[in-house]
């Protein structure tokens, strides 16, 4: 949820964005003139600003000037009418994010806020990455994880993230795809320069090819200047192409030209504009299965997938998930300013090794805050994670040889990360529970490739 702050002297137009906004679950501040909006960011932070160019009191450019002087570094979209395109202009030249033509359809107006919601907060998160990096002796400090997969990954990024190849990454929802992207552009050559992520899914299909490749003055209603298209935002840096199977497969065509290319020419024009940005592929879907169905084109596919990196599902890795669930409440416990609550009851820390998440690290994330914001004692415990507690395993000492199938040997593994959980640094006690010896354990543990620390 974000705090948008609407500018405009026209009543209705404030209470109609509001609206709008608020059912998208935004909070709306309204303002009629840019005197009462310079007064509400005394008392408040936003994360955007609406402004109408004409009013009275206060006009949208003075808006932007004051904003600059007071180094307010607050996205700001220009709504613009026909006898106002010289004003926008130069609400552009003073650093306007975006603009939007009056009148203009709900769908617009809401991407073009979300998308310059995203930048921003993409270009914060970059920020602090970018602080972060020196911290970690590998370079990728938010790659969290001492798992054998979770290595593997940091050993590709190291390789992948020092040419400029495109790059495919894969893996189901909520494994991290957006941050990864981040982690390569940051550990590159570019990480100075640009990096862009648009998620196609989200951007309605008439739109897509204008947001991409930008517009000529003229090329559709509403195209009262010409627009730069995020392949030449990122020009030097890195796009991220969040969710590429989801474009259609006709502009799919255009894609594979600028790829092939390296130029782009925008809606309306004929001129050919260079372009040098790396491009990142995301998917959660199976684009050779997609490929067979028509709907993905083979040689954008191999065009795309130089450099393939799949992002391993949290089931996959569930020796991380301590650690993971550790750093997601100490970040909770900061952000919310919680006091006095210190960690996991040992009981709730096993139950969340043996959760299934199929919403992957987010989910671990989600419901780690939930717990944060509920929570009423020093430790988590499981009715604050779970409505209602998920059943623990039984507990068994037979064993599964390296053929057995692969629910048999990752219900072994879920079994002893359960008993190593409950046992923190006591090998003993797990293996009474386990009903296994030491020896035995140890072998075990060696196989699936699991740590712990005896006292």
């Amino acid at each position: 949820m974000s705090s948008i702050l609407i500018v405009d002297d026209e009543e209705g137009m404030r209470k109609s964005l509001a609206i709008l906004f608020q059912k998208e679950g935004h909070q709306v501040c309204p303002a009629m003139n840019g005197l009462e909006a310079m007064r509400r960011f005394g008392t408040q932070a936003f994360d955007l600003v609406i402004t109408d160019l004409r009013m009275d009191g206060m006009n949208g450019i003075e808006l932007l000037n004051r904003m600059r002087e007071q180094n307010l570094q607050v996205p700001v979209i220009i709504m613009t009418a026909f006898g106002t395109i010289d004003s926008a202009v130069e609400a552009m030249r003073l650093g306007a994010t975006d603009y939007v033509a009056k009148p203009f359809e709900y769908d617009e107006i809401v991407h073009r806020a979300s998308r310059a919601i995203e930048r921003s907060a993409t270009a914060r998160d970059l920020h602090a990455m970018l602080l972060n990096r020196s911290s970690a002796g590998d370079g990728f400090p938010l790659i969290s994880g001492k798992s054998q997969a979770m290595n593997a990954v940091r050993n590709q990024l190291k390789k992948i993230s020092h040419t400029s190849f495109p790059v495919l990454i894969t893996g189901e929802t909520g494994t991290g795809k957006n941050l990864t992207a981040k982690a390569i552009h940051l550990n590159s050559a570019r990480a100075r320069e640009p990096f862009i992520s648009v998620n196609c899914a989200s951007i309605p299909e008439q739109l897509l090819e204008s947001e991409l490749f930008g517009h000529a003055k003229g090329a559709f209603t509403g195209a009262l200047m010409e627009r730069k298209g995020l392949f030449e935002a990122a020009n030097r840096g890195t796009i991220l192409l969040d969710e590429i199977g989801s474009i259609p497969t006709a502009l799919q065509a255009k894609l594979l030209g600028v790829l092939q290319d390296k130029t782009i020419r925008k809606v309306g024009s004929n001129e050919e504009t260079p372009v040098d940005a790396r491009v990142i592929a995301a998917t959660n879907t199976d684009l050779p299965a997609a490929i067979k169905r028509g709907g993905f084109r083979e040689d954008l596919y191999y065009r795309i997938n130089v450099l393939p990196l799949r992002l391993p599902p949290l089931r996959e890795h569930r020796e991380d998930i301590p650690l993971l669930a550790e750093q997601f409440l100490a970040q909770c416990v900061e952000d919310q300013k919680r006091t006095g609550l210190t960690g996991f009851a040992p009981q709730c820390m096993a139950k969340l090794i043996v959760h299934d998440y199929p919403g992957n690290i987010r989910e671990l994330q989600n419901l780690v805050c939930r717990a944060v914001a509920i929570s009423e004692g020093s430790l988590v415990q499981c009715d604050d994670l779970f409505d209602d507690a998920a059943d623990t395993p039984c507990l068994s000492g037979q064993e599964a040889d390296e053929s057995a199938p692969l629910d048999i040997k990752e219900g072994e593994k879920k079994l002893i990360l359960l008993a190593i959980a409950r046992h923190p640094n006591n090998l003993a006690e797990a293996c009474k529970e386990l009903k296994i010896g030491r020896t035995t354990l140890w072998r075990k543990m060696k196989q699936y490739k699991i740590e712990m620390n005896e006292e």
